[in-house]
């Protein structure tokens, strides 16, 4: 079994988290970039590589709410010129 699986998610400006969407899970990074590259411009990507059977969110320190995922490589394909995002 995988130790990891990659992950598109579709990325859109709205300023708020998460502002991302998952549209497919590969084995390798090779398949979702093969993938990537047919998906249609008009949107932005993240590629992410995430660890299964484990949890990566981060918790803020005051209200212990998860507000991010911590320990996660990702790729941003920003394709639109409208997309000011950052690392999630």
């Amino acid at each position: 079994m995988n130790k990891y699986v990659w992950a598109i998610f579709v990325a859109e400006n709205t300023g708020r988290f998460p502002n991302f969407y998952p549209i497919g899970l590969y084995t390798s990074r090779e398949k979702a970039i093969e993938e990537l590259e047919a998906l249609p411009r008009e949107m932005n990507y993240q590629l992410l590589k995430l660890p299964v059977n484990q949890t990566f969110p981060y918790y803020h320190k005051e209200s212990s709410k998860p507000v991010g995922m911590d320990g996660i490589y990702h790729e941003h394909f920003n394709f639109r010129d409208d997309y000011a995002g950052g690392d999630s």
